[in-house]
This record gives structure tokens, C-alpha cells and sequence, in this order.
């Protein structure tokens, strides 16, 4: 079995005791992450040049001869390459990976048939597989727009270096290749969307490779487009998105784990956890990591996005009481914002507990890092276990500094959009008709039973806003907060209730009294309701309001 030691691989220093300490620590810790299930990719040799006719010729003369070279734009007399048909183009789309790109086309051609919008390049260049292998875009601006492109597509304009690098690239492109397949979704517990009514969207604002795409009450992930940022697991609020590779209650128990041997041996000495990722931070940390002293615990992820709020705060609770991300300025923005989310949520919990020994911030750069310094020593560790579920492991890593707060606040505020939080209830416009229960994903709210009432669940709240956009009265606004007693957020709470309304005629409860009074108000201009008995209907049961249309018919008849 591999040990942490070993999966880091990095040049540590070994001179001080503390950091002798850290060596021994991480050979005995073990490191032997669940393997995950792969993604493959099959590229043939069709690459599509995106670019006058000059320019593709000379890009296509350096490009060796086993690939076929298309040209979307080509001249109509002499063409980019002998392979490129005669097209003007008007418009051009690209969607797609490695070995499977769909160019869609708006053709307007003096010489041909067809060509109408939307035709797909591929069959009019005869293609049989109808899709391109490969894009080579020269374009101003991409024609795939996500921060993050899907592999097999190169944007370089003409006279940049990048072209170059792009046109060395490309041979290397061909063959069959596999990727990790870094997520995993359950769309049972995804809050995106309940019958039609939208919610929450943190997963799809997060991707930088617009890899997922909303299906009204899911969302689907494309694992050829997914590179493994790790955002749309760190921003999801029920955990519907996790990610595998490894998984974060994984490097959670190695924390763990590692920091108790830590404090054991250093006497509880402060510690500053260093997370970095393995495909922007890595080159960095290995230049400098030999000048870490033995209070750094270096800790490597897969992608800087993937160190999520729960593996960032449970690693404070267990004793590492200065957190560092090392975030480079290449890591695409949409990851960058997501981690600064997170570590918004742990301020606000510093700063209302009053625990000022500990702190989560990021750097971009290393020479920020006091390499020999250690933070502040402190006496309180928490050592829970992650339990696997991602809001359990999130609070009980939270509540922690309520639990060591020397004046505790009953909960903490939470910036807007936080995963933890309430609802709160215009009780005078709310009819109790239910509309909430009925979408909630979460069970966070719940009818009365036999008694008009709503319900609310704190701890179930996951702040997706389902409720608030369902609410045909707009009762409903979401508050952000953490509430640290569990079994106050755990009780089920009346947001309102009232006696039921009932029947004029046989008295059988069937709708609230604000209903009734708010469908009055509302029909008693309306002209079918103007005369006084269709209003006296509205007051009445199913079974005695059709008894009574029926009465009325008949003395009319009469």
C-alpha cells in the first residue's frame, strides 16, 4: 500500500525536529485513494483549419501527410487544401471533443444545392462519420467560448506563437487516449429544479468547460467535456455532484489522520496546511518545497477547485489552524470564485465565534508563505470521522468553532447563496396552499397533517430557492445562516398555521381561511363572479358545490 509520502513526491526539508516529525507522519500514513471508472476518446485524422485560404494552405503544408485537412472557409476557385470543398460560410458553430466535433454551418452557395442553415459540415464535405476529429480555429475570437476548451480544439491566431505550439500538437492528437472520470452525480438529490420551477444553477455558474448543461429538473454532466476542475462539486449544495478522484472523504480521514499524528508529536504547535493542485500548483511547490519548515503540511489535489468547503474546514477543526490555497493566476476564473465562496463561509464563522487563531485565505503566490514561522499554538482539536455525506461533514467541521467560541452565538450569518440557511415567511400573504412542500428537494419543508400548517427542517435547508420562485404569493425569501445546534435545526417548526375552513353547507374542512378570503378577493370583480351565490360557492366543498349548480338548475327549469 502507497503512503502519503509517497503520493506527494515532493523534496522535503528533514533538518528540524518538527519537520523530521512531518517526514515520519506522512510515511505512516497510508494513502490508497478508490480508483475511478475512465473516459476514452478515439480520434481519427479529419482536422478542420478555421481560416482564409492562405493561411490553411501554409498551416496544412506543415502538417504531415496521414492528416486530412479541412477548410471552412476555403476559396471557391482554388480551395485551402484537396481535400476542402467550395463553401461561402455566413455563420459557423463548434460543439464537441476529441474525435467528435459537430460543426454546424450556414451556407449560401451560387453553385450548389441545399446548404441550408444549420447544415452540418461534415456531411457536406462527405464525411461519413459526420464529425470532425479535430479543430484548428484561427478565428479572432474562439468559437467555442468556455474558459476551458475541449481537448482536440485549438484557437491560435495567425502570427502568435500559439499557432505554432498548436500545429506541433496536432499529430500527437491521433490514436485512442482515456481521462479520469472525475465526478459523480445522483440526480435524486440534485436541487436544480422541482416540476418546471428552476432553482439551483451554483454547478453550471461554476464549470469553466460548460460541461454541464441543464435538463429543467436535472442537469447532465459530459464526461468527455468534464477536465476535472472540481467547482460543481465544491458549489453544490447537496452533494448531488461529488467528486471522485480521489474522493473528498478520502483526503478528508488523511487529514485527519496526519493532523492528530502532527499535533501529537509537535505538542500542539500551530500548523499551516499548504493545498496545491497537481496540474497548475505542482511545478511551483516542488522549487520551493525543500525551504518548507516542519509546521507546512503540503497536501496535494487533483485540481485546486476539487478542495472543497468540507475538506478546507474540516482539516481547520482538526488542528491545521492556517489553511493557504495556492491559486495560480491560470486557474480559470470560475474556479478561482468558487474557492473564494467557500472561504467566505468560513470567515463569517471566524469572525462571529470570535476564533481568531485560525484562518482560511489564498495565495498566488509562495513567497506569501512564511516558510519558518508557525502559526499561533493552539489546545482544541475536533477528530469526528467524515461520515460520507457532504453537509454533515460540512457542519460538524463548522460547529467546531462554536464548540471552542469563548462567547458562542446561537448560529452564523452566512454570505448570500451559502448551503446552510432558512427561509422566512411573510406569514400574512402565505395561503398555505402548499406550493413549497410540494417542490422542496430537500424535505426542508413539510405540511401540517390534519392541521394547516407549514413546516420548516433548518438542518434540511440547502438553499436552492425552488420554494421562493414556486410561490405564487412571493411569501417566501431565503436567508443564509448556520444555525449550530443541531437539534434545533433538526426540529421540525411551524412557519404558520390556522384553523382550517370549513364547508358553509356540511362543514367539512377543505381549504385554509386565507385561502378562501384571498380567492374572494381576488374573483369579486371578475364577472363571473358578480352575482352573490358564485362568490357563496367559492366558501364551499367540491361535493356541495356541485349539489348546489345542480339545485339552481333545477328551479330554473321549474
Amino acid at each position: 500500500m502507497s503512503t502519503y509520502l509517497a503520493a506527494l513526491n515532493l523534496n522535503l526539508s528533514t533538518g528540524s525536529r518538527s519537520a523530521k516529525h512531518r517526514q515520519a507522519v506522512f510515511e505512516s500514513t497510508p494513502w490508497a485513494p478508490d480508483p475511478t471508472t475512465r473516459v476514452s476518446y478515439v480520434a481519427a485524422n479529419r482536422l478542420l483549419i478555421i481560416a482564409g485560404p492562405d493561411i490553411a494552405a501554409g498551416i496544412a503544408a506543415k502538417l504531415p501527410g496521414k492528416l486530412l485537412c479541412y477548410n471552412a472557409i476555403p476559396s471557391p476557385q482554388s480551395g485551402a487544401s484537396a481535400n476542402a470543398d467550395a463553401y461561402h460560410c455566413a455563420g459557423l458553430s463548434v460543439r464537441g471533443y476529441l474525435g467528435r466535433f459537430r460543426v454546424m454551418i450556414d451556407c449560401h452557395d451560387d453553385k450548389r444545392a441545399g446548404g441550408d442553415p444549420g447544415d452540418n459540415l461534415a456531411d457536406l464535405l462527405k464525411i461519413q462519420s459526420g464529425f470532425f476529429d479535430q479543430v484548428l480555429d484561427c478565428g479572432a475570437e474562439p468559437l467555442i467560448s468556455a474558459a476551458v476548451k475541449p481537448p482536440g480544439y485549438h484557437h491560435a491566431r495567425p502570427g502568435e506563437e500559439s499557432l505554432e505550439t498548436a500545429i506541433a500538437a496536432i499529430p500527437g492528437r491521433i490514436g485512442e487516449f482515456e481521462k479520469p472520470k472525475y465526478f459523480d452525480y445522483n440526480p435524486d438529490i440534485c436541487a436544480h429544479g422541482r416540476s418546471g420551477v428552476s432553482g439551483c444553477t451554483r454547478c453550471l455558474e461554476a464549470c469553466p468547460s460548460d460541461a454541464i448543461l441543464s435538463l429543467a429538473d436535472t442537469v447532465e454532466v459530459n464526461p468527455h467535456l468534464c477536465m476535472g476542475y472540481g467547482a460543481c462539486a465544491s458549489s453544490c449544495p447537496t452533494g448531488a455532484i461529488g467528486y471522485v478522484y480521489p474522493g473528498a472523504a478520502e483526503q478528508i480521514e488523511v487529514l485527519r489522520v496526519m493532523l492528530k499524528a502532527l499535533r501529537l508529536k509537535n505538542r500542539n504547535r500551530g500548523v499551516t496546511l499548504l493545498i496545491f493542485d497537481n496540474e497548475n500548483g505542482r511545478p511551483s511547490v516542488e522549487a520551493v518545497s525543500a525551504r518548507f519548515g516542519g509546521h507546512i503540511v503540503p497536501f496535494a489535489v487533483e485540481e485546486i477547485g476539487s478542495a472543497g468547503l468540507d475538506l478546507i474546514a474540516s482539516a481547520m477543526a482538526y488542528g491545521a489552524n492556517r489553511v493557504c490555497l495556492y491559486v495560480p493566476g491560470q486557474v480559470p476564473a470560475q474556479v478561482t470564485a468558487t474557492v473564494r465562496r467557500d472561504l467566505a463561509v468560513i470567515a463569517a464563522v471566524l469572525q462571529q465565534t470570535g476564533c481568531h487563531t485560525h484562518r482560511a485565505e489564498i495565495i498566488d503566490d509562495l513567497g506569501a508563505l512564511d516558510a519558518h514561522q508557525p502559526p499561533e499554538s493552539i489546545e482544541q482539536a475536533s477528530t469526528f470521522a467524515p461520515a460520507g455525506d457532504k453537509r454533515a461533514t460540512i457542519r460538524a467541521a463548522l460547529s467546531f468553532f462554536s464548540d471552542i467560541s469563548p462567547c458562542p452565538p446561537p448560529a452564523a450569518g452566512l454570505p448570500a447563496g451559502s448551503l446552510f440557511g432558512r427561509i422566512r415567511l411573510d406569514a400574512e400573504a402565505c395561503t398555505l396552499c402548499m406550493g413549497c412542500v410540494s417542490v422542496c428537494p430537500a424535505g426542508a419543508l413539510q405540511a401540517g397533517g390534519d392541521t394547516p400548517a407549514l413546516k420548516f427542517i433548518e438542518s434540511n435547508c440547502v438553499q436552492c430557492g425552488i420554494c421562493a420562485n414556486a410561490c405564487p404569493e412571493t411569501a417566501v425569501t431565503l436567508e443564509s445562516r448556520l444555525h449550530f445546534d443541531l437539534s434545533f435545526a433538526n426540529t421540525p417548526r411551524a412557519l404558520k398555521e390556522e384553523a382550517p375552513f370549513r364547508c358553509i353547507q356540511c362543514a367539512k374542512p377543505f381549504a385554509t381561511q386565507s385561502m378562501i378570503t384571498r380567492m374572494t378577493e381576488k374573483l369579486k370583480g371578475h364577472w363571473m363572479f358578480e352575482k352573490p351565490e358564485s362568490l357563496r360557492r367559492l366558501q364551499m366543498c367540491e361535493d356541495c358545490r356541485v349539489k348546489d349548480l345542480l339545485d339552481r338548475e333545477t328551479r330554473l327549469s321549474e
